[in-house]
């Protein structure tokens, strides 16, 4: 089997077996991905992408016949969700309406989530759930990339799902929890939270040297600005439970500086280890390849459902209930025509119907006769039912249809606000009609300039900014300003009907 690391800048490539829970790694390859070919996860020239595999591929003398794939992406959303206790595809289903409802985002997602442990509220336990939200297109655009290749795709996965795998494996890093995982590419930060040996928050960041005025340094900058907004997002949430070891896997040129700066907040680090379910990893580096190689391991289904493709399918992208509607109905002209043959007997006999009358009437009081009248009417029923659920759904859609939704280009016109400040958003929540956006800087006078931003835009209504405060994590450490901007969405024009539709990652 195959299986590849996906992102925008890299392609990296496994080919092994996994056999009870213990994964045999005979070769590992890495594609250099030219910059714009793979943007936000979304393969812009599929045909070429293929190529590209294909290529690789019998350069390396890799070929088999299935693949997995791990992906990365700032469009995937991450959210802690409490779900009423469930199994199965029920669960999944609650999940997916609430990450809906709560995210106002469409239907075009790939949901998927696992289960984090249990939470109390108001008496009632309730399930902790870490719940994914992909863009439908992003996984789309490998399936047809693989489809080109001749190559099944089995499963795609989210990158802190398939990296979990990896470390959920290894009693030495559940010995570690609370444990912050942190991912370093030239491009991006991925960190992971682990406690009580389940994975309980992600976050994906994008990194570019212009935000950090294109410092040689940037790479450093950006993974010590992530670790420390994660230091503050556990101590605000768990303070009795506090980060006390940072594990790093990817490009860890950086290790030493990193691990400096943390040893003087008295913070362990090191570097991702190789489980011993893991084999043949001599010739290449794990800790670059981590991904991949989780993305190997088979998923218990009990505790998550992370194949995006498994998902889709369980979402209905499928015509089941238009198949089952039009089962009934056939049903219905069957049993239908049964009866109906009965009386046209009966007809034809008119001319001896003295004769045939009571063999008739003993025929249609008959129980087989009878059992056949009553499928027609529990048919019927079905249908009648069938056709109520649709109605309902049609309206339950067009009152969805109707909320608000952030755009791609609403997204964009949102972040130039925050351009040439060192502001990113933090959470975005939506009630009542309006969405409310929290940044946070580390400049004092950047909220009222992002506010004015906003009001200058012309683009937003009923713009509403009420002051920032300031939060001293610790002595000595530099003051973080927090501050929300209120908004409503402008009404949208005809042409812009078929924008794509895609939410904020909440952070």
């Amino acid at each position: 089997m195959l299986s590849f690391d996906i992102t925008d800048r890299h392609i990296r490539i496994i080919r092994g077996t996994e056999n009870h829970g213990k994964i045999k790694v005979s070769d590992a390859h890495t594609i250099d991905v030219a910059e714009g070919l793979i943007v936000n996860g979304h393969i812009k020239d599929i045909p070429k992408m293929a190529t590209i595999i294909n290529t690789e591929l019998k350069n390396r003398k890799m070929a088999d016949k299935e693949a997995v794939i791990s992906i990365s992406s700032n469009l995937i959303i991450f959210k802690e969700l409490h779900i009423p206790k469930a199994k199965g595809t029920q669960l999944l289903t609650m999940v997916q309406n609430q990450m809906q409802h709560t995210m106002g985002i469409a239907e075009d997602y790939s949901i998927s989530y696992t289960i984090a442990g249990e939470v109390e509220e108001e008496g009632v336990q309730a399930m902790k759930v870490l719940a994914t939200a992909c863009p439908f297109e992003v996984v789309d655009c490998f399936r047809k990339v693989f489809s080109m290749l001749g190559i099944a795709l089995r499963s795609v996965v989210v990158s802190c799902n398939s990296i979990s795998r990896i470390i959920l494996s290894d009693p030495k890093a559940k010995a570690k929890m609370p444990m912050l995982l942190v991912q370093i590419d030239p491009n991006f930060v991925s960190l992971n939270l682990y406690e009580n040996g389940q994975l309980t928050f992600s976050r994906f960041a994008s990194i570019d040297p212009e935000d950090y005025d294109n410092s040689e340094d940037y790479v450093f900058e950006a993974v010590n600005e992530n670790i420390f907004r994660m230091f503050q997002f556990q101590k605000s949430r768990n303070g009795d439970n506090p980060i006390q070891n940072v594990v790093f896997y990817g490009d860890t040129s950086e290790y030493i500086r990193l691990t400096n700066a943390l040893e003087q907040m008295d913070i362990s680090t090191s570097i991702i280890g190789v489980p011993n379910s893991v084999g043949g990893y001599e010739n290449f580096e794990f800790k670059e390849y981590a991904n991949a190689i989780g993305a190997m391991f088979r998923s218990n289904k009990d505790t998550e459902r992370i194949n995006l493709i498994e998902v889709d399918a369980a979402a209905g992208r499928t015509n089941a209930g238009a198949s089952f509607a039009m089962a009934v109905l056939a049903a219905v002209v069957i049993s239908s025509a049964v009866v109906g043959a009965v009386w046209l007997f009966g007809n034809i006999q008119q001319n001896d119907y003295t004769t045939k009358a009571a063999e008739i009437q003993q025929y249609l009081e008959s129980p087989d006769t009878q059992a056949k009248i009553a499928a027609v009417d529990a048919a019927q029923a079905k249908l009648d039912k069938v056709n109520s659920v649709k109605e309902v759904t049609e309206i339950a859609n067009t009152n969805y249809k109707s909320l608000p939704k952030l755009t791609t280009d609403v997204i964009h016109d949102m972040e130039a606000n925050l351009e040439g400040t060192d502001a990113m958003w933090s959470k975005l929540t939506y009630g009542n009609g309006y969405f409310e956006v929290e940044f946070i800087t580390d400049d004092h006078n950047v909220p009222a300039t992002v506010a004015a931003n906003f009001v200058e835009q012309d683009i937003f209504d009923n713009i509403t900014y009420t002051g920032f405060e300031s939060d001293q994590p610790e002595e000595g450490a530099p003051l973080i300003y927090k501050f929300t901007v209120i908004f409503e969405m402008r009404e949208k024009e005809e042409t812009d009907a078929n924008a794509e539709e895609t939410p904020a990652a909440a952070n």
